[in-house]
């Protein structure tokens, strides 16, 4: 979106924008197996929403999962992820705070057919999950995973219905530049087989350096100090609904981004 708070910035784009008196550029660097990643965000001096935090994360994301593909290939070992496949995309597929909020904002902005579309696709994924949810888990336990246990738990009796992502058309990913951080995040080596759901044998997943889907939800819960939340994307356009006031509170942007950024490197050290 045009005059973003937040960007990450190319390193020709860096002297150009460091001049901009307004503007604030934070540097770090992402160890990826032993080899160093240099990344600078520049944030300005205005208010961001926490939707605004979502596309330099993305791009953070996007950008270290290429970083360990390359490196994996170079030793030998090959991911099988790639565009156009979609073997995960029955998965249950969490997404912070401020991607559910991002999410409403993105789909909001397409065409109004394509908008249509969306929200029943959504809305009758969030019927099957709120129909069959009585027998075991309360709505809170839907809406908010919280701890890696409940995660695999959620995520057991969620392959169990068979639900495709409402963004899967014909096999392909329609919004696959705002696809979730944590579609980006996950890489895996071997038969793409493996990642559909109920097969016996789980694939080699990818440990990524740092996670940037975690990161996102832990500067979110302490702007707003709340616990970290994440919701199921196909429930995440109406609880987004749910909280507008949360999605228009503003602070000030180069405090985010500093603060994703020690996140980061936390993150990093434990």
């Amino acid at each position: 979106m045009k005059n973003a708070p937040v960007v990450v910035l190319e390193e020709s784009v860096q002297v150009e924008k460091s001049r901009h008196s307004a503007a604030k550029i934070i540097d770090f660097e992402i160890d990826v197996f032993g080899e160093p990643m240099h990344f600078c965000i520049c944030a300005e001096q205005k208010q961001a929403k926490l939707s605004d935090i979502i596309p330099p994360a993305r791009e953070l994301a996007e950008e270290l999962s290429l970083a360990v593909t390359d490196k994996l290939h170079s030793n030998g070992t090959f991911v099988t992820c790639h565009k156009g496949c979609s073997s995960c995309c029955s998965y249950l597929v969490p997404l912070s705070v401020p991607e559910a909020f991002r999410l409403r904002e993105e789909v909001l902005a397409m065409p109004e057919d394509r908008v249509g579309t969306i929200l029943w696709l959504c809305l009758d994924s969030a019927k099957r999950i709120l129909n069959s949810k009585f027998q075991e888990y309360s709505a809170n336990e839907l809406t908010h995973i919280n701890t890696p246990i409940q995660t695999e738990k959620l995520s057991e009796w969620y392959a169990e219905l068979k639900l495709t992502c409402p963004f899967l058309s014909d096999g392909i990913c329609t919004s696959y530049e705002q696809r979730p951080i944590a579609c980006r995040e996950h890489l895996v080596t071997g038969s793409a087989l493996l990642c559909e759901a109920q097969q016996e044998d789980e694939p080699d997943v990818v440990k990524m350096p740092v996670s940037i889907l975690e990161c996102v939800g832990e500067l979110a819960a302490e702007l707003e100090q709340s616990q970290v939340e994440a919701i199921m994307l196909p429930l995440a356009l109406p609880w987004a609904q749910e909280n507008l006031a949360r999605a228009e509170r503003t602070w000030p942007a180069v405090t985010m981004v500093e603060r994703f950024v020690e996140i980061i490197k936390e993150k990093m050290s434990n």
